[in-house]
């Protein structure tokens, strides 16, 4: 039995599509591996002045349509086959909304929560240090992930300039608007999500009104989400972070909820410190707390897994009671799950789809760096709208015209360009 990974299960679906697609040998060959693959120990010296390594990696799956553009993570799971299904999956991602990139992906093995600030920024430095030839804006351009922030990409990007003595502006995105950032960015990756999920909604004649929501992480992506979906009118009913989740079927204030979790550190903090919560203030507004696997089986229209990948499996699917999923995160549901969704008439709006707002975004601050033009807030919403619309009304054209599933249907579209441009090089 072959383990699963966060790879294969990525090659699981490429394999389905690619099928479909009849590709040449040459063409599977160049979308089953990545082109490269970079790996290092990174070395500092910590508060106490002992020296710490991590692992650490660049991984460039194919740049067929453009440089490579992938963000980087800092997570004690960043090992090499996470990053490089995400770098496989950023590929896809950008040929789906067709923006310029191919993609990559970075990681640092580590638990940046242990770090103190300037631990964090030598760590930081230490990887645009060590990465710094494979980096660049013509030719492979990073960007915020799990765990990383508008900070830590501006010290990547003065230590790049350090040590490449250039100015660089263009060669990490997702920076601090003070230093060439780009606004809109920090709810783009919600702002994309909600732009398909509203147009799947309209073209299905439902009422936003009448739709129950449940989003299992409450991150930037999935409270920027909640608060963007409850101000459209649906019934928030279930948010979760690490620390577990809370559900009302009356729907629950995803404002109140981002405010007790700034002050409290969870979505929970109101009513629960550890395990002991106030019974009867959860009583008395008809809450109760659930664990993050309890929220994904919930009544509710619409699941928005938003925290990480292999969430919803052959194990859980069948008791998924949503109509739709919409995927935030990377890879939350397995290719086994997605088996008994499309038996089950349950609708996947796939990650390659669902959360790509962050790299339009990272696309606009790119040309922004590039061109030494200052994007406004309504240029990039709108622009962000339109591609994002223009790449679902794609990929549901694909589904209906191949009976496929969402995302076979995105796959099959971002690999048709990608195959495009390797012929068009001459790569094939």
């Amino acid at each position: 039995m072959t383990l699963s990974t966060p790879f294969t299960r990525f090659q699981k679906t490429l394999g389905t599509v690619v099928q479909q697609l009849k590709l040449s040998k040459a063409e599977m060959k160049m979308l089953q591996e990545p082109q490269h693959i970079h790996r290092s120990n990174i070395s500092i010296k910590n508060d106490h002045g002992k020296k710490v390594t991590f692992p650490a990696f660049r991984v460039q799956f194919n740049n067929a349509r453009g440089p490579y553009k992938g963000g980087i993570r800092f997570h004690p799971a960043a090992d090499e086959e996470e990053v490089k299904a995400l770098a496989a999956l950023m590929a896809i991602k950008t040929a789906v909304v067709d923006i310029p990139f191919g993609g990559s992906k970075g990681g640092i093995q580590c638990d940046p929560k242990k770090f103190s600030r300037r631990e964090l920024q030598e760590v930081s430095r230490a990887y645009a240090r060590t990465f710094k030839e494979h980096l660049g804006a013509d030719l492979d351009c990073p960007a915020p992930d799990v765990n990383t922030t508008p900070d830590i990409m501006a010290w990547m990007r003065d230590e790049y300039e350090k040590q490449t003595h250039t100015y660089a502006p263009a060669m990490i995105t997702g920076k601090p608007l003070a230093y060439g950032g780009m606004l809109g960015r920090d709810l783009a990756t919600a702002r994309g999500g909600f732009f398909v999920l509203e147009e799947m909604i309209l073209r299905d004649a439902l009422d936003p009104k009448e739709l129950r929501v449940a989003i299992q992480g409450f991150g930037n992506a999935g409270a920027n989400m909640a608060l963007f979906l409850h101000r459209a009118g649906y019934m928030v009913v279930a948010v979760s972070d690490s620390q577990g989740g809370i559900y009302s079927a009356e729907g629950i204030d995803p404002f109140r909820i981002q405010k007790y979790k700034q002050r409290t550190g969870s979505v929970i903090g109101e009513y629960c410190k550890g395990s002991v919560c106030d019974i009867k203030k959860m009583k008395l507004d008809h809450v109760r707390r659930v664990t993050n696997q309890e929220l994904l089986e919930l009544p509710c229209d619409i699941l928005i897994p938003a925290a990480l990948d292999n969430a919803i499996t052959g194990k859980n699917a069948s008791n998924v009671q949503a109509k739709y999923v919409l995927e935030l995160a990377n890879g939350p549901v397995s290719p086994e799950a997605d088996k008994i969704f499309a038996k089950r008439g349950i609708q996947v709006i796939p990650d390659v789809l669902a959360n790509a707002g962050g790299v339009v975004v990272s696309y606009f601050e790119w040309s922004q760096g590039r061109s030494g033009r200052l994007w406004t807030l309504d240029q990039s919403k709108a622009d962000l709208k339109r591609i994002m619309l223009e790449a679902f009304t794609e990929v549901r054209r694909e589904a209906r015209r191949t009976n496929a599933t969402y995302r076979e249907a995105a796959f099959a579209v971002g690999i048709k360009r990608i195959v495009e441009a390797m012929k068009v090089r001459g790569w094939v």
